[in-house]
């Protein structure tokens, strides 16, 4: 894929209203824009983040709302400008291998949610290789 078909992946054009905002005049090369994209991607979190709810259930598991849409801009905004370029290579193996977009990018952040453990559990810096080999 080129640079246009994988930022198109990152972050899919779509239509739809939020907070009153036409979705699909939102420019996803802007960096904030492109977290409201991705938020409309999860009502469900939005719903709560309003609500101003800390943590809800889904599929079983506890989760922080701002935190999981944190990981996806996290991981969205690594694979729109191709750094670590690991990232994407990542993406392209595990879309190889059946997974769906949604659960490409949640495997995705959980490489990215080591780093950050390392970074606030540990204190010490990113790490590239630790980090490509948390995506391996």
């Amino acid at each position: 894929m080129d640079e246009l078909e994988r930022r198109q992946w990152v972050v899919p054009r779509t239509r739809g209203w939020m907070h009153g905002i036409d979705l699909a005049l939102l420019d996803p090369t802007d960096a904030d824009e492109r977290g409201l994209l991705i938020q409309a991607e999860h009502p469900e979190l939005q719903q709560a983040i309003d609500q101003d709810v800390d943590e809800i259930e889904i599929g079983g598991a506890t989760i922080s709302p701002r935190l999981h849409l944190s990981m996806h801009e996290i991981v969205a905004n690594q694979l729109w400008d191709d750094e670590p370029p690991e990232t994407w290579q990542t993406a392209r193996r595990l879309l190889a291998l059946g997974y769906e977009r949604h659960d490409v990018l949640h495997m995705l952040g959980s490489a990215v949610a080591g780093e950050l453990w390392h970074l606030t559990d540990e204190g010490v810096p990113f790490d590239h290789e630790r980090f490509v080999g948390a995506l391996d």
